[in-house]
């Protein structure tokens, strides 16, 4: 996860208005909605998010902030307050992101330093109550095992997976999410520019796309959610895949088809934080079919990572369809 902002840049990030930017479908809808957090609106726009306070005349709201914030139930009355934006949420494939059109560098600044030290302490001051696990995302014991013992299952009955020799973790940070029976046997690399040494011995980095040669399996574990253009990623990345490859994509699900349908008719607000994106199993299928892989399998499951119960969506994708092999159709 800590090489988002490499996928940032591999993907383009403004949105073609009346695309949709996961599927490039052209039946997208436009609704109010979105709450842009506290966090985000100062990362990305570098505006500071107006308070109760704020709102009122400048000596006033000294006064009121100072009274309310020595008062612990009354505190939040002075927190930040989202922002609003509209949402696009596609007709064709459920997929719901923000409606803005934003620069490379704006978004770029959300991820920068991303779960540094002083990534975790700003966020901390807008988001108090990320402090309990600031040190815990991506790093925990109890998540690596879980999720290791999740896609360790989920990829054993893919066909082509015992054949499987060079290994790709695009934005990976230092590749501890590359499953062990592919580490124990094939050549891994990881793409990624931060300065995190490899989580184990053999596991290659590379810091730039014209490193990479080509893979026969390459993963994106919990970049899609964060990038402006999924697609537009997808594309940059399979260039790299070998013919016959497999592509192993995850990302949380935070919303069921009727999320999607509360969104769509405006009977529920869309909080965007660092993931911008919202995925279901259709968004996700459609993604593979618009970037021309054939999907092998999708699956939804519930993980304890220790910090939080969380919904991982998985699925596998190949360039062609094996002898015999059964295929997902969207």
């Amino acid at each position: 996860m800590h090489g988002i902002a490499d996928a940032v840049r591999a993907g383009a990030c403004t949105m073609t208005p009346m695309l949709c930017p996961n599927c490039s479908a052209s039946d997208v809808a436009i609704r109010s909605g979105g709450l842009l957090q506290p966090f985000f609106v100062k990362r990305v726009f570098g505006i500071e998010p107006p308070t109760l306070a704020s709102l009122l005349p400048h000596g006033i709201g000294v006064w009121f902030a100072r009274l309310i914030g020595a008062i612990p139930f009354l505190s939040r009355l002075v927190e930040s307050r989202p922002l609003r934006c509209d949402i696009l949420v596609c007709t064709a494939c459920d997929f719901v992101c923000p409606a803005l059109s934003l620069a490379e560098t704006q978004l770029l600044n959300l991820y920068r330093d991303y779960r540094s030290q002083w990534y975790n302490a700003e966020r901390v001051r807008y988001e108090p109550s990320y402090r309990k696990i600031a040190l815990l995302v991506g790093k925990s014991p109890a998540e690596h095992r879980a999720r290791m013992r999740h896609v360790e299952a989920f990829l054993s009955d893919v066909p082509g997976i015992a054949t499987v020799r060079e290994v790709l973790d695009f934005a990976g940070a230092d590749g501890r999410f590359i499953p062990p029976t592919l580490l124990e046997r094939c050549n891994c690399t990881v793409y990624d520019v931060s300065e995190e040494s490899p989580y184990r011995p053999g596991i290659r980095k590379a810091a730039m796309l014209t490193e990479l040669g080509m893979f026969d399996y390459i993963q994106v574990c919990h970049v899609l959610e964060h990038v402006r253009q999924p697609k537009a990623l997808m594309e940059s990345i399979l260039p790299h895949l070998a013919q016959g490859g497999l592509v192993y994509l995850e990302a949380p699900e935070e919303g069921s088809q009727q999320r999607v349908e509360r969104l769509r008719a405006r009977r529920e607000t869309f909080p965007v934080h660092e993931h911008i994106n919202l995925y279901t199993e259709k968004s996700l299928t459609a993604l593979v079919v618009a970037v021309g892989l054939r999907l092998v399998k999708i699956e939804t499951a519930e993980l304890d990572l220790g910090w939080c119960q969380a919904t991982i969506l998985s699925a596998v994708a190949a360039t062609r369809v094996a002898p015999g092999e059964k295929v997902a159709t969207s």
